[in-house]
């Protein structure tokens, strides 16, 4: 039997399985979400004879902070990765920072239960929301010590957008709220890395309509677990 096509073990399914949703991932968070338990060395041969296998592609280092600087490596599907979990699409060439920073904020929620704070019950990445918009990250979740439970569309913002495409992006949830026949619409949460992009967005959520201001928050990424406990 050709190496390539091994049976594959659980641990790695879940592997491709996180790497197909967020379509890129860096080392540091299989380690936190796959390997908790083990040692570094562990996720370094796994993720290896994976890429060696071709079920993952190494696509470079993401920045380290704000200054730049080599950090953990990026992975997306492989040949073989894609081909066993049915996803078609043109691979990237470059490390996806914006998927990187969605994948980020996911773990933070993993942590927060972790740490008890809350129990995340479902999630999904580019979730649709008809008829017109797409949630980066959609989050339903319970706060064991409110005895609640709510819902976040999050929209992880790397400051690149123009306000006339943030205003479209708010317009459409709109339209999918009013459409909505539950009887809590989720909050839409844009989660960013700067004060100054939060200050730009808050002035655009303040020219909307009362009722379209209700619906949006704006979150520092450092914050957004204690913030969404207060939501």
């Amino acid at each position: 039997m050709e190496e390539a096509h091994m049976e594959l073990a659980h641990r790695d399914y879940e592997i491709l399985k996180l790497v197909g949703s967020f379509t890129q991932l860096a080392s540091s968070h299989l380690g936190e979400l796959v390997f908790a338990d083990r040692s570094h060395s562990v996720p370094d041969r796994v993720l290896a004879r994976l890429v060696r296998l071709k079920y993952l592609n190494r696509v470079g280092r993401r920045a380290s902070g704000d200054k730049g600087g080599a950090g953990a490596y990026a992975y997306q599907l492989g040949r073989y990765g894609r081909v066993l979990l049915g996803i078609e699409g043109r691979q990237s060439l470059s490390v996806n920072n914006h998927a990187l920073l969605i994948a980020d904020t996911y773990l933070e929620l993993r942590r927060a239960e972790k740490a008890g704070v809350l129990v995340v019950k479902e999630w999904e990445v580019e979730l649709p929301v008809p008829p017109a918009v797409r949630a980066d990250l959609f989050v339903s979740v319970d706060f064991p010590g409110q005895r609640r439970s709510s819902r976040y569309f999050l929209e992880i913002d790397l400051g690149t957008e123009a306000p006339v495409r943030l205003r479209e992006k708010i317009a459409g949830y709109w339209q999918a709220a009013e459409s909505s026949d539950d009887e809590y619409f989720p909050y839409v949460v844009f989660v960013v890395k700067h004060e100054v992009r939060r200050r730009e967005i808050e002035r655009i959520i303040g020219r909307l309509p009362e009722e379209q201001r209700e619906m949006v928050r704006v979150l520092m990424f450092g914050e957004v677990v204690s913030r969404l406990v207060g939501l």
